[in-house]
């Protein structure tokens, strides 16, 4: 059986693009408080921000925040069942996304360069 991995990409306009291991995400939340970010935190108690709103859009509801925190556990523990390394990537998939948001975590398979 080969190596699974299952990898997050965590994007803001702060801070950037970052990849982080599934594995080391002890806790995924959304604050309504910065209701356009999930934090991602990682083991050590950092917190890694991914951006699901547009600056100046609308804040999303707490009901929605939920759901793309529970998705991307969902995901992740889905990711970790299929062989092969994964990247889980949140896109716009418009009035399909099952949670309302109109965003959605896909899956992609990650080339040797991690990316």
């Amino acid at each position: 059986m080969g190596m699974q991995d299952v990898w997050v990409r965590a994007q803001s306009i702060v801070s950037g693009s970052r990849t982080v291991r599934a594995d080391t995400i002890v806790q995924v939340k959304w604050d309504r408080q910065s209701s356009q970010y999930l934090a991602l935190v990682v083991t050590g108690g950092d917190e890694v921000h991914h951006q699901v709103r547009p600056h100046g859009a609308q804040p999303l509801a707490e009901k929605d925040g939920t759901a793309l925190a529970e998705g991307l556990l969902s995901a992740m523990a889905a990711s970790a069942a299929l062989p092969g390394s994964h990247l889980l990537i949140l896109h716009e998939v418009g009035d399909v996304a099952p949670n309302g948001t109109g965003l959605q975590w896909c899956r992609a398979a990650m080339n040797s360069t991690g990316a």
